[in-house]
């Protein structure tokens, strides 16, 4: 979603971070920043409106502004840092019980985009140890260390 909004200007991609309020005054004696930041929010707005599904919409259709979407959107895929610990837990947890047929990329996939990764060589080494016995490859690693 960032490099979307990157492509439409690093004014529209910066407009998510900070929240933006409406100057008091009337519309035409607005300076040229306040001007600007206006159209920069609708731009995103929109932007957001369109890429977002309907159930997503319906959750963020009473913001007024970019920042409340984005917040609303990040809360709802990434959950706050304590949801986002239970996540990695759980992740980290089915990952230590897997066995080679139960073996799926969500796992690793769904740390990853938690920004907690699990590198190659760890990768490796559990899916050696989880093929099923008859490959007897455990036993042939045993042999070696």
């Amino acid at each position: 979603m960032t490099v979307f909004l990157q492509s439409l200007g690093s004014r529209v991609a910066k407009a998510v971070t900070k929240p933006f309020s409406v100057p008091v005054s009337d519309d035409d004696t607005w300076s040229d920043i306040a001007i600007k930041e206006f159209d920069t929010n609708a731009k995103a707005h929109y932007a957001l409106l369109k890429v977002l599904n309907d159930d997503d919409i319906a959750r963020v259709i009473h913001c007024k502004y970019v920042y409340e979407i984005w917040s609303y959107s990040v809360v709802t895929y990434e959950g706050t840092s304590k949801v986002k610990r239970v996540k990695i837990d759980l992740l980290y947890s089915q990952y230590e019980n897997f066995i080679m047929h139960e073996f799926d990329t969500k796992i690793t996939n769904g740390l990853a985009s938690l920004g907690d990764t699990i590198n190659n060589d760890q990768k490796l080494r559990k899916v050696i140890c989880a093929l099923l016995p008859s490959w007897k490859v455990k036993a042939m690693l045993e042999r070696r260390n």
